[in-house]
């Protein structure tokens, strides 16, 4: 449109600027009103100048991917043996038959005790005495009386570290009951004088009478007898230490005898062992002992309790007949399944070339 402008624009100034046309007298010459006159054309910056657009490396050339091994190829799994099939044993019971007991009789009670000695008619009595001794440090009291029955009494002593101790007691029907006091702070004294011995001088007695010599007697030449030296001791032989171990036990149901024991010892004294058995009244005792050189003997007792046969009072509890045990077959496992194994896949890896877009270039203007 700016061109078409300009192009009109030139065409009216090459027509103002030509000579005037002659137009023949046929007609009238119109009148026509002067040109318009327009604005000289807008002048415009000359068109910038763009940069070129940047040239780029070509896209990078990657390795190939790597190739892998192919996955290891296994043994099939062992083939196994069916499992071996098992029977149950079959047991008998074997039957027992109950023991008869029969009560046992007692005769009457024999008649009470009668004592041989006189019975004599209660006496009352009472007495009472005290000791104050400084030089043996023997300080002590006690008084008692009784109506016949009943005794009453106290005592007292001044004991080594000075303090006083007092029992007063009591007896009856009912049994001795003493209370025991102590009065007093401890305090230790220094010891007692040394005793001093008491001059004695022993009485002159006459002197002792003189008697005839005893007759000499003819030597009768008797030898003496001779005695065989005794034989040397020979000592006892040394032995090597010989440990030794035992266990038993014994469970009879006709006579209710049931008891076990075991021991151990190591040849050097040190022995350790247990024993237990059925009491009578069902209660079962266990004994656990040792025995070495330097702590002796020593036994540790317990009891547990339990309930069953009282002799000889009451007969035990019958057990019924003996059933056998049931025996179930072990449970087979089955055959063993080689595990699966599955190769590995290896998926190589995908690598894309980046994507390089070069920029959008405007034209010139």
């Amino acid at each position: 449109m700016a061109f078409t402008i300009f192009a009109i624009s030139a065409c009216l100034m090459v027509a103002a600027n030509a000579s005037p046309i002659s137009v023949p007298s046929y007609y009238p010459s119109e009148s026509y009103s002067p040109a318009p006159s327009y604005s000289p054309a807008p002048t415009y910056s000359p068109t910038p100048a763009y940069t070129p657009a940047p040239s780029y490396s070509p896209a990078p050339s990657y390795k190939p991917a790597l190739a892998y091994k192919p996955a290891p190829s296994y043994k099939p799994a062992p083939a196994y043996k069916p499992a071996p099939s098992y029977s149950a044993p079959s047991y008998s019971s074997p039957s027992y038959s109950a023991p008869s007991y029969s009560a046992p009789s007692y005769s009457a009670s024999p008649a009470p005790y009668q004592s041989q000695e006189p019975a004599y008619p209660p006496k009352p009595y009472s007495f009472e005495y005290s000791v104050n001794d400084p030089s043996t440090y023997d300080v002590k009291s006690q008084a008692e009386y009784s109506d016949g029955k009943n005794v009453k009494g106290y005592y007292s002593l001044i004991e080594p570290d000075g303090t006083k101790r007092i029992v007063e007691y009591t007896a009856d029907e009912y049994g001795f009951n003493a209370v025991v006091k102590k009065e007093g702070t401890p305090s230790y004294a220094p010891a007692a004088p040394a005793y001093k011995p008491s001059t004695y001088s022993a009485p002159a007695y006459p002197a002792a009478p003189s008697y005839r010599a005893a007759p000499a007697y003819p030597s009768q030449g008797y030898a003496a007898p001779a005695y065989a030296a005794p034989k040397a001791y020979a000592p006892e032989p040394a032995y090597a230490p010989a440990p030794y171990s035992f266990e038993y036990s014994v469970n009879d149901p006709h006579t209710y005898d049931i008891h076990s024991q075991q021991e151990s010892s190591d040849g050097y004294g040190n022995v350790k062992g247990s024993y237990s058995l059925v009491e009578a009244d069902g209660s079962t005792r266990v004994v656990e002992y040792t025995a070495d050189d330097h702590n002796g003997f020593n036994a540790e007792v317990k009891k547990i309790e339990g309930s069953g046969y009282k002799a000889p009072y009451s007969a035990p509890a019958y057990k019924p007949a003996y059933s056998a045990p049931s025996y179930s077959a072990p449970a087979y496992k089955p055959a063993y399944s080689a595990p699966a194994y599955s190769a590995p896949s290896y998926s190589a890896p995908s690598y894309s070339a980046p994507a390089y877009s070069a920029p959008a270039y405007k034209p010139a203007y």
